[in-house]
Formats: C-alpha cells, sequence, structure tokens
C-alpha cells in the first residue's frame, strides 16, 4: 500500500509531466479534516453557548471543503500558501475548541483534524517545493489507485473521528427505526 501512496504522491517522470495526484492527497486530506472541523464547529455553536471557535471551525471548515472540490476539479493545488495558513488556523481552531469546552469536545476528533490538517499543509508545502522545480511542467489525470487510496486512508480515520464529536454523540441509533407505527390488529 505504501508503494501506491508514494507513486500517488510523487512527480511523474514519464515524458516530463507531473502527476496530478500530488494535489490528490491534499485535497481529500482537507475534506477529511473539514469534515471533522464542520462537526467540532457545530458540537461548539449548539447548546447554550455559542464558542467562537466553533464559528470560526465552520467556516474553516466550509472553506476546506470548498478548497478541496475546486482542486479536484481543477487537478491541482490552488492557493498552496494559503492552504497552509488555513490549515495552521484549523489547529488553532480545534485547540481553542478544545480548551473552551473539554467536556464536550472530542479529544479524538481534534487530533484527527490535526493529523489531517498536517498531512494537507504538508502536501501543499511539498507541492510549492515541487512548482519552483518544474515551473512549466504540464500535469496529468491522477491515478485511480492513489484515489481510492487515498479516501480509504481518510475515512477511516474520518468516520470514527465524526462519531466522537458532540454530533456523533447525539445522533440516533441507525438500529432505530422510527416513523412507521404498526398496528397489531390490521392484516
Amino acid at each position: 500500500m505504501l508503494t501506491v501512496i508514494r507513486a500517488s504522491m510523487a512527480p511523474a517522470t514519464r515524458g516530463g509531466t507531473r502527476d496530478a495526484a500530488a494535489a490528490v492527497w491534499p485535497a481529500i486530506t482537507g475534506w477529511g479534516a473539514g469534515l471533522v472541523l464542520f462537526a467540532l464547529g457545530a458540537g461548539a455553536v449548539s447548546g447554550s453557548t455559542v464558542q467562537p471557535a466553533g464559528l470560526l471551525l465552520i467556516a474553516l471548515a466550509l472553506l476546506a471543503l470548498a478548497w478541496g472540490a475546486v482542486t479536484l476539479a481543477r487537478g491541482r493545488l490552488i492557493a498552496p500558501r494559503a492552504s497552509v495558513v488555513g490549515a495552521l488556523a484549523g489547529l488553532v481552531a480545534g485547540g481553542l475548541a478544545l480548551a473552551a469546552d473539554p467536556a464536550r469536545t472530542s479529544v479524538f476528533a481534534v487530533a484527527a483534524a490535526s493529523v489531517l490538517l498536517v498531512a494537507t499543509a504538508i502536501g501543499c508545502g511539498r507541492a510549492l517545493r515541487a512548482t519552483t522545480r518544474h515551473e512549466n511542467a504540464p500535469s496529468s489525470k491522477p491515478r485511480l489507485a492513489g484515489i481510492f487510496v487515498a479516501a480509504v486512508v481518510v475515512s477511516a480515520l474520518v468516520t470514527p473521528a465524526l462519531g466522537a464529536t458532540e454530533a456523533g454523540r447525539l445522533a440516533p441509533d441507525h438500529s432505530v427505526h422510527g416513523g412507521v407505527i404498526e398496528d397489531p390488529h390490521h392484516h
């Protein structure tokens, strides 16, 4: 699996093109971080008190989701320097939310979002470094295997993190189905 990850992140040497998969990993980790930040922000603004860090988390989450979509649509990283700043802001906002309400803020969810934000920042940093070396090199299409592995790895981290958030803890159990009341006398 590490071979697929390295191959999907490394610039391709065939024909002098860079592989667009280098943009896939930061975009998908950005999406994962955005989802967790959104759930953390929703937990921070629900209830009797609204934490300013929660509003910041929601704003950063929306930006991360939009940035990831645009990055994947274009096949290259969009505003990588600003993305690194956004990742750092997400780390700070997650820490502020945890410090403001440690009883309702999941340490695991903040840690998962932090890992994803750091991975996004590293991917953007690598792309910035590669851009200075290959300024005019056209990019090729990302490999399907790289996209698949990125999605599986990120979802394996995001799914339990979402369940650990306040929103995840308050969600109804999926094994309980309501809405249909059966009449025992009706045939």
